[in-house]
């Protein structure tokens, strides 16, 4: 069934489809979610160990190794990684993409379970969670005022904020960090718990059995069963002193007697603030399938309601919301498409000189969008900045179909025919050039399907998108495109010729200017087809030149964005104590808090702060500076970390880190933990490994462009080492772990119970005084219990002497691992790590000790990847074009019009300082599909003149004539509507910039230069084949004569 045909008699029924598409569209759209990029499961998990007072060489050597082995044997592991700290050990690993992460992560809790039995028997069980982005706050509020305490501050984020919040939809749960919490505390008198013959067990035992709650069944009232509740919690502190704790021979004391029971609060290891002011830390985590920017804006409706019943001068705003910079991103997305939209409306109205032309093909532009959006709908895909860039930058390539449908339909109707005819007949003439347009744009991506890793998850939703879009694109331009031109354009009169003399209409002087263009083209073509040799020779020397231009253009893995968001981390020696780091942060405040880009600064301090806003320990502190609206700035955000970076470099003792915030940074494409560049060293021993680290900083330091280069690799730090006596505890019947229980619970003490008043939950923590616990020399006085109930102090079985350790080991691939980091100042990530490498290159490890470039490996693998499906959708669109035109032949010619391409995408990155990256790799492969359209129009027309009875050289002349006006029209649409996007204004806009400056630059150049290569190439093609079959004729033998 010829399509057109049936478009032009049966028009009600393309309008009934056109609409129907339109409203299906219409519902889809509101319904699909928006974030920042494509959904991707990342696959990896992690397993926690909890093993409480164990230094990390002891978690390192009993829990981490026997971990890591068990892991190591899974199949399709990629890597597995490690952090061994004091009480705690924290195994990564990462799988190899593809790899099913829930299955998995079974097979992990088998193996778990099989070395279980090897772990410490006072080490918590092995907790194994997935990565989860999810598992990021979406919105990170804080609760500030300057006129309250932070009590106050805690107890209304506790009991007002929080609750208003996890009551928005969408909500998964909401942490809160900081302030005063309020506990009970029973300060244990050592003497008189040696007194009487009690230890800390069964004190903490007595107040958790007698703070009990509990259903006792059902008993019979009448003739009605009602539940009996047995209550006994505690109602206030002077039932806690009342508590008895059993003594030997049936006698007991209350708790009162063995120290003092306080209602106090917690000791304070953390703080925050904004902008100077007290403030309390609220993080917000969206449900899985929740909408980020809906979220969002739900959250923000509650804080509207939360503020009114906050009291006076209590503040609650915004530190970081994450749908900020994607509503940012994608209205700047979507801002660039309708400009690029207008721009391509705006050449067609020039080229066309016709108002209802040109609506005809606008009216192609909202219906494929449109349909694009069901389709992503019903394939689960979502609005992010990579579909609706995608999207934009096939924005000019959505009319290329029906400009080409429709320029034959214009030109039929020049030659005299009516409309409907000229729309039949138009449509014909161009319809396998159109369809083998279309298909080789979308077959350009369907090397994704053989592609694995992140570049896939990452790509494959723009493809997808961008072949929703030309897929409707086609069916309009074959269907809608003939039936709209046969209803709305007239026959051809002679009065739509150029008028002479003075014109004011723009669109007589393009028309003129056209007219002139094309014989001017008509005589470069006749001279080009003169003189071959110099065409080929300027094309490969254009091409030569572009390969050397390229060693000039930058690599990175992704574009920096700027979010207007950096991060100040500060860092000092391992113990240092909260005061001290506290009093260089407010340093740090005050230093920056005068810049005038600055909108806000969050500062959290110390350990224990939980959630998103939790610094390691007492030695750390996180600086979060927000800075204004990129439109109401003056700097960028890397300019004004160089700043702070120059602020706070005179601080000895101190690391200090500034690094701008990217979300585009993807997970296992960049430095690990935030920075750009990051070297690894393995081995097994950790002072080769320091001294090796501080020879690669060195070297690193000497790079000029790059900043806050460490050595992460924690020096060891003052300990205190305990030896028990193995044969004296046996003596005593005093186990190991009965001494570690002990010693942790004295200096750290035990939570007993929760004491329950009103929602709120309070801690009932059983301790020594901070006078007992902070002299050392009390360690000895700890009493232990023996098998035969009497009591020994701690040096009967115990020394204690001066030691040092490292603060935590860490380790990759079951080697322990030292890392150099860099942050990347001013210059393009891929550049600066090929000068580390070269530098790399000179140090000579020892033997049994590696160092590597840090996601080398992966960036490799993503340039590799992508390379891949460069050179197949090469192959792909040859093959479609050989399939759609039955010959080898055609395409052949055809396959010329790519090597401009690649000249007019490095010169466009070189010209505008840009660089090559996933995304304009990603560019490069869309040119392939995108560029062949010109050469296929061209090719196409030359091959139906000829079939008509000319020579090839009228041929050719004829058909660059001809068909220099849609190739140049449907150029023309797809750089201007993809100008915003070179230019590049605007939030987030880096991300889609390099990609539509390969696009714009490489169609370019490439419609120049095949206008005139691929038009010799013909010839020469054709000359050679010529030549080749009278080859081939005479070596053929001659017939045989037929027999008689």
């Amino acid at each position: 069934m010829n399509l057109a045909n049936f478009s032009v008699n049966r028009p009600v029924t393309i309008f009934m489809m056109m609409i129907a598409l339109v409203i299906i569209g219409s519902i889809a759209a509101p319904l699909l979610p928006v974030d920042l990029y494509p959904n991707m499961e990342i696959p990896t998990a992690n397993v926690s160990v909890n093993w409480p007072g164990a230094s990390p060489g002891q978690v390192e050597s009993q829990v981490t190794k026997r971990i890591e082995a068990s892991m190591a044997t899974i199949a399709n592991v990629q890597s597995v990684s490690s952090t061994s700290r004091t009480g705690s050990s924290n195994v990564t690993v990462q799988f190899n993409f593809g790899t099913d992460i829930s299955e998995a992560t079974l097979t992990m809790r088998d193996r778990l379970d099989r070395v279980k039995r090897q772990l410490p028997t006072d080490a918590d069980a092995p907790v194994v969670s997935r990565a989860d982005p999810n598992s990021q706050p979406i919105l990170n509020l804080a609760l500030y005022s300057n006129s309250v305490d932070l009590i106050t501050l805690r107890d209304l984020a506790d009991n007002v904020v929080s609750p208003a919040v996890q009551r928005a939809d969408g909500v998964a749960s909401v942490g809160v960090t900081g302030g005063r919490v309020r506990q009970i505390q029973l300060l244990i008198d050592q003497n008189k718990l040696n007194q009487y013959g009690l230890t800390f067990n069964q004190v903490t035992s007595a107040l958790s059995n007698d703070n009990q709650s509990t259903d006792a069944g059902l008993v019979y009232k009448g003739d009605q069963l009602v539940p009996l509740t047995i209550k006994g919690e505690f109602k206030s502190t002077a039932e806690i002193e009342k508590v008895r704790v059993s003594l030997s021979r049936g006698q007991s004391i209350p708790i009162g007697e063995l120290g003092q029971v306080i209602d106090t609060y917690q000791e304070i290891t953390f703080e925050s603030r904004r902008n100077g002011e007290k403030s309390v830390g609220i993080s917000v985590l969206k449900q899985s399938d929740g909408n980020t920017v809906s979220v969002a804006d739900n959250i923000r409706k509650a804080m509207a309601d939360i503020e009114k019943n906050l009291p006076e001068g209590v503040k609650l705003g915004v530190l970081n919301d994450s749908s900020k910079f994607i509503k940012s991103s994608i209205n700047t997305v979507v801002e660039h498409t309708l400009l690029g939209g207008v721009f391509s409306v705006i050449i067609l109205m020039l080229f066309l000189n016709s108002i209802r032309a040109t609506l005809i093909i606008g009216v192609v532009i909202p219906i494929s969008v449109i349909s694009a959006f069901s389709m992503m709908y019903f394939s689960g895909q979502t609005i992010n900045t990579i579909t609706l860039g995608g999207l934009a930058l096939g924005l000019g390539s959505l009319v290329d179909f029906a400009v080409v449908v429709l320029e034959s339909i214009f030109r039929k109707r020049e030659e005299g025919l009516t409309p409907v005819e000229a729309a039949k007949q138009g449509t014909a003439e161009v319809g396998t050039a159109v369809l083998a347009s279309a298909l080789a744009q979308i077959a350009v991506f369907a090397p994704t399907l053989f592609i694995n890793g992140l570049v896939k998850n990452f790509f494959v939703p723009m493809a997808l998108t961008v072949s929703f879009s030309h897929i409707a694109a086609l069916f309009a331009a074959i269907t809608l495109v003939p039936m709209l031109a046969a209803k709305l354009l007239k026959k051809h009169s002679h009065d739509e010729t150029l008028p002479e003399g003075r014109s004011y209409n723009p669109a007589v002087w393009f028309g003129r200017g056209m007219n002139r263009l094309t014989r001017g083209y008509s005589g470069l073509l006749k001279w080009s087809l003169g003189h071959r040799a110099i065409i080929v020779l300027v094309t490969v020397g254009m091409l030569g030149g572009s390969v050397f231009l390229a060693r000039f253009v930058g690599t990175e893995i992704t574009p920096k964005t700027d979010e207007g968001q950096l991060f100040v981390n500060i860092s000092l020696a391992q113990g240092t104590k909260f005061e001290i780091t506290n009093a260089l942060a407010t340093k740090v405040e005050d230093l920056i808090k005068n810049i005038p880009d600055i909108e806000s600064i969050f500062t959290t301090v110390g350990g224990g702060g939980g959630g998103a806003f939790q610094s390691a320990s007492t030695n750390s502190a996180n600086i979060q500076v927000t800075l204004k609206p990129l439109a109401e700035r003056k700097q960028k955000t890397e300019q004004i970390v160089e700043q702070i970076r120059n602020l706070t470099s005179g601080n000895p003792g101190a690391q200090i880190s500034v690094n701008a915030r990217s979300s585009i940074r993807l997970p296992g494409l960049g430095g690990g933990g935030g920075a750009d560049i990051q070297v690894n060293l393995n081995g097994p021993d950790m002072a080769v490994l320091s001294k090796l680290g501080d020879m690669v900083a060195e070297e690193l330091r000497a790079i000029p462009t790059l900043r806050n280069v460490q050595n992460t690799l924690d020096r060891n730090i003052p300990e205190f080492d305990m030896t028990i006596d193995r044969e004296a505890a046996s003596y005593y019947g005093i186990s190991v772990r009965e001494v570690m229980t002990s010693i942790r619970t004295a200096y750290q003490g035990s939570v007993a119970t929760n004491f329950k008043t009103g929602d709120s939950q309070i801690s009932v923590l059983v301790k020594y005084p901070s006078e007992f616990t902070n002299n050392l020399e009390n360690l000895n006085q700890v009493v232990l219990t023996t098998a035969s109930g009497a009591q020994i102090p701690l040096n009967a079985i115990a020394k204690v002497e001066p030691g040092s350790g490292p603060a935590q080991i860490r380790h990759i691939n079951q080697q322990r691992l030292a890392t150099i980091q860099g942050a990347v100042f001013n210059a393009p990530i891929g550049d600066v790590s090929k000068e580390v490498q070269a530098r790399l290159d000179t140090i000579q490890p020892p033997d049994g000790y590696t160092i590597s470039l840090g996601s080398q490996a992966d960036s490799n693998n993503a340039f590799k990847s992508l390379y891949m499906m460069l050179g197949l959708s090469i192959v792909l669109v040859y093959m479609v074009m050989a399939s759609q035109f039955e010959s080898l032949y055609g395409p052949f010619i055809i396959m010329f019009s790519l090597p401009p391409t690649f000249i007019g995408a490095i010169l466009g990155l070189y010209l505008t300082h840009r660089t090559i990256n996933m995304n304009s790799v990603m560019g490069m492969i869309m040119l392939v599909g995108i560029v062949v359209n010109n050469a296929i129009v061209l090719v196409d027309y030359t091959n139906q003149l000829r079939k008509r009875g000319m020579t090839l050289y009228d041929a050719l002349l004829e058909a660059g004539r001809i068909r220099l006006r849609p190739i140049l029209m449907t150029t023309a649409t797809t750089v201007l509507a993809m100008l915003p996007l070179v230019i590049g204004f605007g939030e987030g806009a880096e991300a889609q910039a390099s990609m539509a400056t390969v696009v714009a630059f490489g169609l370019t150049l490439s419609t120049m230069i095949t206008l005139l290569l691929v038009p010799v190439v013909y010839t020469l093609m054709d000359g050679l084949k010529d030549r080749l079959q009278r080859y081939w004729k005479k070596q053929s033998p001659p017939a045989l004569p037929a027999d008689h």
